[in-house]
């Protein structure tokens, strides 16, 4: 009877112990579990823009001196959209390791500021809750012309500068610039400018020969994380036009003078524009027949408020009465231009008609007459002689 008590009083005492027992188990648990820490989060990119897709990697470290069990670790979002799964039956981090999770995400059309929550939950312990920010911008790349000309000559190439601007937050990577395929001559054809820091810029020149009225549109490709971006941009061409740097070459105090039957022209060409003729040639046009020794003449290159003295031969029918002369010169890209100035031949009377119209000059009249002075003396003395 007294074995009996003893039993019983033993299990009563055991089951006073045994809650005691896991209670004091639960707390080492628990006391293990709270060495658990996140030490390490990135969010790749750090930035996202509407709809990117990022990848984040969470690191755990167990600080402690106790194994911990993990059952599961999940992302948790309303705002974000979760594409990979959870993690399951993971298994225990060890006391002084590391254990890493990756989760891919996706953003909404909603910018803004979120906390997603990271939550892994303890096999023999509670769990972890660790919310962290993902942030959401629009700000594309911004991208603008510089040294663009204000007008547009067919066929004259112009140097332009393409600027690219990061308004964003985080940077960017793998930024190409493409220029439209057209008529135009555009170099270089592609562009690659690689990696742009926030908050920075790049300037990136372009040659531009434009040949028609075709806009150009320069498309700014780069990659926020692993999501392809692109930004268009459209540069208005409209040719035809003369531009206000270009160099002009004008003529001035032109005098037309008769010589030995032909034309002389002389006078002075002056560059009236902003940037330098090359090449200055002076030539005589139809109806003009261009003669030595000045069928042309050739200037040189006359820099801006530069003049220098011409001087062209040539001639013409009786019914002419003015003649084009031609101004030509190139630019320092090799394109060539000209200008046509009309000469009045004024009053001044074509050579061959003058010629003609005066008939035996004065000079030759006198030569004449004292011929025929000396036959009339020596007639006259010859005659004297025989009487």
């Amino acid at each position: 009877m007294k074995t009996g008590r003893k039993v019983i009083t033993c299990f009563f005492i055991l089951l006073f112990l045994l809650p005691l027992a896991e209670a004091e188990m639960l707390a080492e648990n628990e006391a293990a579990a709270a060495q658990i820490q996140v030490i390490n989060l990135t969010t790749d990119p750090a930035i996202l823009m509407p709809y990117d897709t990022a990848t984040v990697t969470i690191t755990l470290s167990n600080t402690g001196t106790k194994s911990v069990a993990i059952s599961g670790a999940e992302i948790q979002s309303k705002d974000l959209k979760i594409l990979s799964d959870d993690y399951g039956k993971v298994g225990a981090i060890g006391a002084g390791n590391t254990m890493s999770f990756t989760y891919t995400l996706q953003a909404g059309g909603v910018t803004g500021i979120f906390y997603p929550v990271f939550s892994v939950d303890f096999r023999d312990a509670n769990y972890l809750r660790y919310p962290f920010k993902v942030t959401v911008q629009e700000n594309p790349l911004e991208v603008s012309v510089m040294n663009k000309p204000e007008t547009w000559v067919e066929g004259k190439k112009e140097n332009i500068v393409i600027h690219i601007g990061n308004p964003r937050d985080n940077a960017v990577n793998g930024v190409i610039i493409d220029p439209s395929k057209g008529r135009h001559e555009i170099t270089p054809t592609s562009y690659f400018a690689g990696v742009l820091q926030s908050d920075n810029s790049i300037d990136i020149p372009f040659s531009v020969t434009p040949y028609g009225d075709e806009p150009i549109t320069f498309t700014v490709h780069y990659q926020n994380g692993i999501n392809q971006h692109t930004v268009p941009y459209t540069l208005p061409v409209v040719t035809g036009q003369k531009s206000r740097k270009q160099a002009d070459t004008v003529l001035s105090n032109v005098q037309v003078d008769t010589e030995r039957g032909n034309y002389r022209v002389t006078g002075d060409v002056t560059n009236a524009g902003l940037e330098n003729a090359n090449a200055v040639v002076i030539s005589s046009e139809e109806p003009a027949i261009p003669v030595f020794p000045y069928k042309v003449y050739a200037v040189g290159a006359l820099k801006p408020d530069d003049f220098a003295s011409f001087e062209v031969t040539f001639r013409a029918d009786t019914n002419v009465t003015e003649v084009p002369l031609r101004a030509s010169f190139k630019d320092d890209d090799g394109n060539e231009f000209s200008s046509v100035t009309l000469v009045e031949l004024g009053k001044e009377k074509n050579p061959k008609t003058q010629q003609d119209e005066e008939g035996i000059s004065p000079v030759i009249i006198g030569v004449l007459v004292i011929i025929a002075a000396g036959v009339l003396c020596a007639v006259w003395y010859s005659r004297k002689n025989r009487a």
